[in-house]
């Protein structure tokens, strides 16, 4: 699915009543929420009457990842269509989401910036602004996972040659036995930096701000007032540090901490 010029057809999404998937099966309800969204797209042209097939597209793809679907197309589709229906919370969620599992996906590197635009983000300055990417736009985004393979294989190819140079003593199997243990320890301290963040993830998910105008305050209550004037809204991310009751203690890219109501976050859970 490709969003194109389907994002000028986004605006406030409207509730309609959840559709049944009892009895269905996981491709069963797949083929029902692809035929919602081609029949939103048929009728992208009559706003009132796309935004409800695009929720129940919606609907459908959320009942995959409930029943435990997790891999980057879903998570791709549903984005598309929680944004086609209105929904930039959810729209952003999905597509963290599916990052997380395909970090390297430019599909939903390009959708995600795509929906970040429409986010209305405080004037001047970078707070609650995502934060910016570390890494070069030209180097790969792949898993731990990869990078582990990546760094044994290098590991294993320096030893070949170290051994080899040991055996008929030429220089360049020398010189490329130390690229490859160098290669190597560069690319395992790069793992370890993955896996670090992949655990901080873990152990702090992803909040998204579900709803416009929300302060962040300095306690869990509407009697603390707010930590700032500059209130947040719908499609900021942010970290939850601490859940209590109804409110979320959260962290902005910035560094900057407070708490907002529950009932006004997504949590990635």
């Amino acid at each position: 699915m490709h969003l194109g010029p389907l994002l000028s057809i986004l605006i406030a999404a409207v509730p309609v009543p959840p559709p049944d998937f009892t009895g269905l099966s996981n491709g069963a309800v797949a083929d029902r929420a692809e035929e919602k969204f081609a029949e939103g797209v048929r009728l992208r042209q009559a706003e009132d009457k796309a935004r409800p097939h695009f929720r129940a597209a919606a609907e459908g793809f959320e009942e995959l990842h409930r029943r435990g679907a997790r891999n980057a197309l879903l998570y791709r589709n549903l984005g598309n269509s929680y944004l086609l229906a209105g929904d930039l919370a959810h729209t952003i969620l999905s597509y963290r989401r599916g990052l997380r599992l395909a970090p390297g996906d430019a599909e939903l590197r390009h959708n995600l910036a795509a929906a970040r635009d429409l986010v209305t983000y405080p004037t001047g300055g970078t707070f609650a602004r995502p934060a910016a990417d570390r890494l070069p736009p030209w180097l790969p985004r792949v898993g731990p996972g990869w990078v582990f393979a990546a760094a044994a294989v290098c590991y294993a190819l320096a030893w070949v040659l170290l051994t080899r140079w040991l055996m008929v003593r030429r220089r360049w199997l020398l010189a490329w036995g130390a690229v490859s243990f160098t290669t190597a320890a560069a690319l395992t301290v790069f793992m370890l930096l993955l896996a670090r963040e992949d655990r901080q993830q873990t152990e702090h998910p992803l909040v998204v701000i579900a709803d416009d105008g929300v302060l962040l305050r300095k306690g869990n209550g509407l009697i603390y007032p707010p930590r700032y004037d500059t209130p947040l809204n719908r499609g900021v991310e942010a970290r939850l540090l601490f859940a209590r009751g109804a409110w979320l203690q959260i962290e902005l890219s910035g560094g900057e901490v407070g708490w907002v109501p529950r009932a006004y976050a997504l949590v990635d859970e």
